[in-house]
């Protein structure tokens, strides 16, 4: 008898011809049905191509052109799943019906599933690129953001975001994936395809952000994505032809996250004793004086003010409307939007406005044509002061003496107190608020039609076209005045000479694009071609005008002034590009990717003008193999690997040029020549070519149970070469400036990884949320041919170390005993005394110089992570999001913290009360008055590393039944704080600021609680 084998088990053949038999014979007995219906969207068009599945099979079907469908049965309690891309999938079950009407509602959760990348979208299972989204309505609510691209902060892995401050109308830094070149490190960002500025769109409107962070992603951008791309997607029209209304507005309070924490006017005198003794200059203060101040008998000649208390203030008011209403009119859907912003600064003297509008609109036209237009921009202004930005006020805070009171006792402005050497107090409440004003104005407008054709079903030409127009002016205005002492007399500080200054700056920019889209399924094959074309013009007009001695302080009009200076400039800058693009997918598991670009920019010599930038990408959904599609723990797996180029043109206008400079005179033959003539101040060179960053990588994407939990991982290498550095060359050649060339290389290395977990508890109603990334980046100089480079007196760039790194001499103690004095050796020409700081001799030749100057310390972060937390109940909800950075240093003296070598006002901190004197020998701080102590040195060195509680969120969503009595369709109330907590080993000073802001003078951060809602009518 013939057999059939399986394992050690034998199976007769009659016995499987008998099972066989039986089975055919149970599918004979079932009950076949046939149902059929109609799918269509909200507004009742039908919707071709809805995917119709069988639930816990592969059985299914697709609707026609008209949204019909038919599908065979087998069971009433059949359950069919119904989804399609941008609506929330809907499963019904069969029962006793043969007919149905379907109707799917479009998916709030569209991003999680589709991503927008260049030129497209993609199902988010089948990229390959290295790509982060934020939706901002899912992940971020509403917190309170004066300036959009705050809503990167901690979300997206290898993302790094840097406020400047918490200045109104101020702005970030943005870097993906590490600093990749010694010039411009910003990434493109487009708003619906349109080159702009994050700021110059409203929260509320964004559908999507997409961060394309590596070379197959980005790729397709060519010589502008170097840095990184950034895709805002805007929200669409409405999908019925009921206008939907949707209002979010807030309001809230500010104030500084942290001030330093200066001495009282007492301590300030007796460390301002102590330092001139030790200097070997005068002291200033008698007892006597000391004690007036300790005790407060004479407050207006011996005061006890607090700067910072008294230029910033608590309870800063702030407030966000933003409106928006959209329809569908037959096939036109649009979508119109405002935004008011009115922000007034915790420093006194300074505030923004800002209202940004937009008008998105897309109507069908029949014949597959489409035809739509996005409208959108931002009106600002901000006011200042003139005489000193931010940073010069935050200098003035600490280089006042606390003995000079704000107002004297006629109600004047203070600038002096009893004592003469102090008549020259700059005061800060001041030169913030009257000395000087400065308004910055700018009116921004983009323009963007497009027309899309679909002759055939998968094949899409479009056109898109977008203007901008920028308009700015600033206005700065310094007044004549005069302070006075104590009593009445004239203090040195004052001026006698106004000034009006006006800068009035034009953008214009235009971009023109044309793409051809083709996409085919051919049985398990799916390919997608792209095509296209980019001419892109930019152009910058600057004009400024300066006059002085205006007769009066009210009149801000140049033409009130005299001798009046002028000055100006124009640039512009064209590029040209052809790019393609092609994907396959076979069966969704083997996936592939080709991308290619060129790009011709005037902003290099002809000969190197156009460059080709390919890239390539794979990936593998291992989790769709046969073996593992009935493993439940595993519900997503995808292994992706990418290689490619990018470019970067970000090097201003034209340095392959020679330009020449007008000069007054010039000698010849002996005689001087008193007319001008022209001169070579800047080299140029024929021969630069483009920045090229190579970037390659591998990752990996995890889901487990239903992707309740995800996982994302990424080992990332760009390495960029051919950086434009400017080389040292020979005086003889009479020019100060030499010319760009090709002749540096970055290199960053790194990894990302990113886990979210989602679930509800049982049928509580409880649902959670817990996610955290966190980016590992190490920065390092690959070659400057040799050269260093200094940006300023505490930073390097030098070969095998991070840009930017701080260097000096290593601090290694203070001298304490006679010992130490014998032991250690000491700055060249110098004799230490006891207190003094010790600098390592790192070249052993028994005297500390400049050579033995080392790097010590990286502005740049080796760890970025956030942390984001949700949990809902019944209508209410909690959000929480953590952000930080770890083992990042900053260079922290000057303002507040120094050893009091120099011969002025400035106050200390409360931390140098425990400074180094014979009575403290143990001291953490060195003793005042040695310029020595001042050097460039790691002592001032410190580690920024912070974790943040960037936003707190709580809110209730008003039932379904309560809204319709109020004739709305949701309601919502909030209360929200930013940066409520921070947890950092700087006292003083708020841990988020560039790495150039070394002298403690940024405009502070600050924490906000406001209390909004959001009404959708």
């Amino acid at each position: 008898m013939k057999s059939f084998y399986h394992g050690k088990m034998k199976f007769p053949f009659q016995l499987l011809l008998m099972l066989g038999f039986i089975f055919i014979g149970l599918q004979a007995t079932a009950q076949e049905q046939i149902v059929s219906g109609v799918v269509k969207d909200e507004a009742g068009e039908p919707l071709p191509g809805v995917n119709i599945k069988i639930k816990g099979t592969n059985t299914g079907t697709i609707t026609n052109f008209s949204g019909e469908f038919k599908l065979s049965v087998t069971s009433p309690e059949t359950a069919i799943i119904f989804s399609f891309m941008g609506f929330e999938q809907q499963e019904v079950v069969v029962g006793e019906k043969k007919t149905f009407n379907i109707t799917l509602v479009e998916s709030t959760e569209l991003l999680s599933e589709i991503v927008v990348v260049g030129y497209g979208t993609q199902k988010k299972e089948n990229l390959t690129g290295a790509i982060g989204v934020v939706t901002p309505d899912k992940d971020i609510g509403n917190q309170a953001v004066t300036n959009t691209e705050q809503m990167l902060q901690g979300r997206i892995a290898g993302v790094q975001l840097t406020q400047a401050g918490g200045k109104p109308g101020g702005g970030a830094t943005i870097t993906i994936r590490g600093n990749g070149t010694l010039n411009d490190s910003s990434p493109l960002v487009l708003i619906d395809g349109v080159p702009g500025s994050m700021q110059d769109i409203l929260p509320s409107d964004i559908e999507s952000i997409s961060v394309l962070k590596d070379a197959a992603s980005a790729s397709i951008y060519g010589t502008r994505a170097a840095n990184g791309v950034i895709l805002v997607t805007t929200k669409t029209g409405g999908t019925t032809d009921k206008v939907k209304v949707n209002y979010n507005g807030y309001a809230g309070l500010q104030k500084a996250t942290v001030l330093p924490n200066f001495l009282d006017s007492w301590d300030y005198m007796t460390l301002k004793n102590e330092a001139n003794s030790n200097a070997g200059r005068t002291p200033i203060y008698t007892d006597e004086e000391i004690e007036m101040a300790r005790n407060g008998s004479d407050p207006y000649r011996y005061a006890n003010t607090d700067w910072a208390d008294e230029t910033f203030k608590d309870g800063a008011f702030f407030q966000n409307h933003q409106l928006s209403l959209s329809q569908k009119v037959g096939n036109t859907q649009y979508l119109a939007s405002v935004g008011y912003l009115d922000q007034k600064g915790i420093m006194y003297g300074t505030s923004a406005e800002r209202i940004n509008y937009r008008l998105n609109m897309r109507s069908k036209l029949g014949k597959g044509f489409t035809f739509g237009a996005n409208f959108f921009g931002a009106m600002k202004k901000s006011e200042e002061s003139a005489d000193t930005d931010d940073q010069g006020v935050m200098r003035l805070i600490a280089n006042s003496s606390p003995l000079v009171p704000v107002f004297n006792q006629d109600g004047s402005w203070g600038s002096a107190s009893g004592n003469p050497y102090e008549i020259n107090t700059k005061n800060p409440v001041f030169y913030a608020t009257e000395a000087s004003r400065k308004y910055n104005n700018s009116n921004k407008t983009t323009l963007n039609p497009y027309l899309e054709f679909q002759p055939v079903k998968g094949l899409t030409i479009k056109t898109n076209l977008s203007y901008s127009f920028t308009q700015g002016l600033n206005k700065s205005h310094k007044n004549t005045f005069q302070l006075t002492d104590p009593d009445g007399n004239e203090s040195d500080i004052g001026r006698v000479q106004n000034s009006l200054r006006e800068v009035s700056n034009t953008y214009e920019s235009m971009q023109w694009e044309n793409t051809i889209n083709y996409s085919k399924k051919f049985g398990k094959h799916s390919i997608n071609l792209l095509a296209g074309t980019t001419m892109n013009s930019y152009a910058h007009k600057t004009t400024n005008v300066n006059v002085t001695d205006l007769p009066s302080n009210s009149l801000t009009e140049i033409g009130s002034g005299s001798n009046p200076t002028v000055g100006g400039s124009f640039n512009e800058s064209r590029l040209l590009s052809l790019f393609g693009r092609f994907q396959y997918n076979y069966d969704d598991r083997y996936l592939f990717e080709a991308n290619l670009r060129q790009d011709g920019s005037s902003k290099f010599p002809q000969n190197n003008r156009f460059a080709l930038f390919p890239a390539l990408s794979v990936g593998w959904i291992f989790s769709n193999e046969a073996l593992l599609k009935d493993v439940e723990m595993i519900s997503f797996g995808k292994v992706r690997a990418n290689w490619g180029q990018l470019g970067n043109d970000k090097i201003g206008y034209y340095p392959y040029s020679q330009t020449y400079t007008p000069t007054d005179g010039y000698p010849f033959d002996g005689a001087s020549i008193a007319y001008g003539g022209l001169a070579v101040t800047d080299l140029a060179n024929p021969d630069i070519m483009w920045e090229t960053t190579t970037s390659y990588g591998v990752g990996v994407d995890l889901g487990f149970w239903d992707d309740k939990l995800t996982v994302t991982a990424d080992y990332f290498v760009k390495d960029t070469d051919d950086i434009l550095l400017k080389l040292p060359i020979p005086g003889a050649t009479g020019v100060a400036n030499p010319a760009f060339q090709n002749a540096g290389r970055v290199k960053n290395t790194g990894w990302e990884l990113a886990v979210n977990h989602y679930n509800k508890l049982g049928n509580t109603g409880v649902e959670y949320s817990i996610g955290f990334n966190v980016t590992n980046i190490k920065n390092e100089i690959i070659s400057m041919q040799g050269e260093t480079q200094y940006p300023n007196n505490r930073q390097v760039n030098m070969e095998g170390h991070p840009i930017g790194s701080f260097y000096g001499y290593k601090s290694i103690g203070i001298y304490r005993t006679e010992e130490d004095l014998e032991k250690y050796p000491y700055i060249d020409g110098q004799t230490p005394q006891l207190g003094d700081l010790i600098y390592e001799n790192l070249n052993g030749d028994d005297v500390i110089n400049d050579e033995d100057r080392t790097i010590i310390g990286n502005p740049n972060p080796e760890y970025m992570y956030g942390i984001n937390m949700g949990l809902s109940y019944k209508g209410f909800d909690l959000k929480l999001f953590f952000q930080g950075v770890q083992n990042i240093d900053i260079y922290s003296s000057a303002t507040g913290h120094h050893s009091g070598s120099g011969n002025n006002l400035m106050n200390w901190t409360v931390d140098w009360m425990d400074r180094w004197t014979p009575d403290n020998p143990d001291a953490s701080m060195p003793r005042l008055g040695n310029v020595n102590n001042e050097q460039r040195s790691s002592f001032w060195v410190e580690d920024a590393s912070y974790l943040r509680l960037k936003n707190v969120e709580v809110g209730y969503n008003f039932n379904p039944s309560v809204c319709k009595k109020l004739r709305l369709q949701s309601l919502r109330v909030y209360a929200n704080s930013t940066n409520p907590l921070t947890w950092s080993q700087l006292d003083h000073w708020d841990p988020e600021r560039y790495a150039n802001q070394s002298r403690n003078e940024a405009y502070p951060q600050t924490t906000t609680l406001t209390f909004g809602t959001n009404i959708i009518f």
